[in-house]
């Protein structure tokens, strides 16, 4: 490398730098009849003239202040049964499980009453045919179409004697015996059987003289409302639903082993929460013993001796 070409660079660069200092403290201070970049503050009305004219626009209207009612003096603390109400950011609260709702709510806070199921169960198997063959007697003339037959309605209690081939049971009652037989029972017994063409029904029934005949095909729900027996809906299979005060009834399930039947239903309990869903399991009301209401001899003497 040159030394002499090295050290007039590096005096041509100082001179640079000392020559940058001395503009910018000129431009800063003023110096030497330059006008500086940022004049001071008791001179920037003369170095700045727009400083001294009147602001353009108009003037923004003064915002009134809210007034307060004077007679609140403070904010009150939210109380556990307020409708939002979450929970105290300071103090813990008690809770407890509440199953209307199906959730934890503070204890203090008034439940919303479970609502009864509204339902139960009345019967629930294979409709019963209420015809019952009771006896059979050959007509006078020896004819099978003279034949006589005596039939019971195991329902009404009903008798209907007399009645004959190819003739309703009387006026009101559409039901026309068409065929009778005597089957032979692998016991060696004898079965009257009778064929009925039931035009209410719509089909043809074979009855006998021992029992009831069941429909193995139809299954049969009674479902009444618990706090009116009067009204009663039946039903045959699963998913059929009916509507009843306000609720949604949906039958789930049909067990006919153990004679229960479970049923979902659906409501509203709270517009804020929705809909809610419950099942219950019915089964058929137990009977009760008339020897528990009544009580014994021994048992009136035990009150007697107590007295």
């Amino acid at each position: 490398m040159n030394s002499k070409k090295d050290l007039l660079a590096l005096l041509t660069a100082l001179g640079v730098f000392i020559l940058s200092v001395l503009g910018y403290w000129a431009l800063s201070d003023g110096l030497a009849g330059v006008k500086p970049l940022v004049p001071a503050d008791e001179d920037r009305e003369k170095a700045i003239p727009e400083l001294k004219q009147t602001a353009a626009g108009i003037e923004y209207p003064s915002t009134p202040k809210l007034a307060l009612n004077s007679e609140i003096k403070d904010w009150f603390t939210p109380e556990e049964n307020d409708d939002g109400w979450d929970y105290d950011l300071f103090t813990t609260i008690d809770i407890a499980w509440d199953p209307s709702q199906a959730e934890y709510v503070p204890a203090n806070k008034k439940a919303i009453p479970l609502p009864p199921f509204g339902v139960s169960l009345v019967s629930v198997g294979h409709p019963a045919y209420p015809y019952v063959l009771r006896s059979s007697m050959p007509g006078k003339s020896g004819k099978e179409e003279d034949r006589e037959f005596s039939i019971e309605n195991t329902q009404t209690k009903e008798w209907f004697e007399k009645c004959r081939l190819k003739r309703p049971l009387n006026d009101k009652t559409p039901v026309y015996p068409i065929e009778y037989k005597v089957v032979k029972q692998p016991d060696g017994f004898q079965q009257k059987t009778l064929v009925l063409d039931d035009r209410l029904l719509g089909r043809k029934v074979t009855i006998n003289d021992e029992k009831t005949l069941e429909f193995e095909d139809t299954i049969d729900v009674v479902i009444t409302a618990s706090d009116d027996p009067a009204k009663s809906w039946t039903f045959h299979k699963k998913g059929d639903d009916f509507k009843y005060e306000k609720a949604h009834y949906i039958i789930k399930d049909i067990d006919l082993v153990n004679k229960t039947v479970t049923v979902e239903k659906k409501y509203i309990l709270d517009p804020k929460k929705g809909q809610r869903s419950d099942q219950q399991v019915l089964s058929l009301p137990v009977p009760v013993d008339p020897k528990s209401t009544n009580p014994t001899s021994k048992e009136k003497d035990k009150t007697k001796l107590t007295k």
